[in-house]
């Protein structure tokens, strides 16, 4: 099964699971997988964010590594989050860069968009910790 192929089964298999709806656009060996008004952890604002995650044509074999929102999510404070301060633009939007690498064994066979979130949630709410 081709990359778009899997993208879109899991996809569809996302929004079923969390109801944030996806749009893929593929751009040469990348295709840009945008999250749709995603609720941010508590302590960021705004609220809700669109997200990117970036995926190649390997995947699902290859991993999905960092991601990005909206430039204006910052903390509550208006700080910015760590290692979160380059602005980026794809697919003619500017977004800031989350540099969080998950570097976690992961299968082709799971839902990698799921576990993607999964791990961004996990690192929203441990670098919350005082």
């Amino acid at each position: 099964m081709e990359a778009l192929d899997s993208l879109k089964d899991h996809a569809r298999e996302f929004t079923e699971a969390t109801g944030i709806n996806i749009e893929l656009v593929e751009e040469g060996n990348r295709i840009f997988i945008l999250l749709k008004r995603v609720r941010l952890s508590p302590g960021l604002r705004p609220d809700v964010s669109d997200v990117l995650f970036i995926a190649d044509t390997q995947y699902p074999l290859s991993t999905l590594d960092m991601f990005w929102t909206e430039v204006e999510v910052v903390w509550s404070d208006g700080a910015v989050p760590r290692c979160a301060d380059a602005i980026e633009e794809y697919v003619g939007r500017r977004w800031r860069r989350f540099s969080w690498h998950a570097n976690l064994p992961s299968s082709p066979a799971r839902n990698r968009l799921l576990d993607h979130l999964a791990f961004v949630e996990a690192r929203w709410a441990e670098e919350r910790k005082p």
